[in-house]
């Protein structure tokens, strides 16, 4: 297979990808998803699974399961849950759930709810403008793939338009790491995309973050003890009874070279979707 033809299978995939991950919650199907790959519904899933390293009906349930956890902390009830998440009823949800989490929906709240114990945290309240970003994708330990994502972002975009004092850091980790298998959490490496001259290619994808109402935490040092500040993000939504809006939370990097940087003067802003 030739350099651009893989590029284009994985180019593709990452539009299906973000479709699904915009539109979990709405019925899917093999025909639709192969209409925005631009291939045969024949021959799609094959390809996906092929890129991906999983059957595109598992992947869908994956997301949609997982993009239920953070839910759990509010004061929705599961059928809420279960609807938000594209299931049509309870019953289907709740036997989906405990067969990829091993416990049922019902205990799983009960301990999203728990309370730590541990210092309250409080956020600073923002709006924020839709903001075009350039990613990639890398699946697997955050704390691996994490590297091995920006490292592909750097190489492709260049050492010095990260040093731009218009350009911004992000990152999205889409999985729950205290619910996922390790090899299967999904994080974006972003950049900010003020040059339009830099255009998508193989991997390296282009997307919006939505702008809008925000909760913003502060995190101060290693990235490697952010887990740690999100279990604190989590109490506050439970404690604030906030209303989430259905977007990833994600990271915003202050510090233009953190690999030079002292890890103790790391800076990092969480953002939460809040209406």
């Amino acid at each position: 297979m030739s350099k651009m033809v893989k590029d284009d299978y994985i180019q593709s995939v990452c539009r299906v990808i973000l479709y699904i991950e915009q539109n979990y919650n709405s019925a899917l199907n093999l025909e639709e998803l192969s209409k925005v790959a631009s291939f045969s519904k024949y021959h799609f899933h094959r390809i996906f699974k092929s890129v991906v390293g999983e059957s595109i009906g598992n992947y869908i349930r994956r997301v949609r399961l997982s993009n239920s956890t953070l839910q759990f902390k509010t004061n929705q009830k599961i059928t809420q849950i279960a609807m938000n998440c594209g299931y049509e009823t309870n019953a289907s949800f709740s036997k989906a759930f405990k067969k990829h989490f091993g416990i049922t929906p019902k205990v799983f709240a009960k301990n999203a709810k728990l309370k730590r114990g541990n210092k309250m945290l409080e956020p600073k309240i923002v709006k924020l403008e839709d903001i075009e970003i350039l990613y990639v994708r890398k699946t697997g330990e955050y704390t691996k793939c994490s590297i091995k994502a920006w490292e592909t972002l750097i190489n492709f975009v260049s050492k010095e338009y990260f040093i731009r004092d218009d350009v911004m850091m992000f990152g999205i980790g889409h999985d729950n790491p205290h619910v996922t298998d390790a090899d299967k959490l999904r994080y974006d490496a972003c950049v900010s995309w003020v040059d339009k001259t830099i255009q998508t290619k193989g991997e390296i994808q282009s997307k919006i973050i939505d702008g809008g109402k925000y909760a913003v935490f502060l995190h101060k040092g290693d990235y490697i003890k952010l887990i740690n500040t999100y279990d604190g993000v989590s109490n506050w939504i439970v404690e604030s009874g906030v209303r989430l809006r259905d977007l990833p939370i994600f990271e915003k990097y202050l510090n233009k070279n953190p690999i030079t940087c002292n890890k103790d003067d790391l800076r990092t802003e969480i953002y939460i979707p809040i209406i």
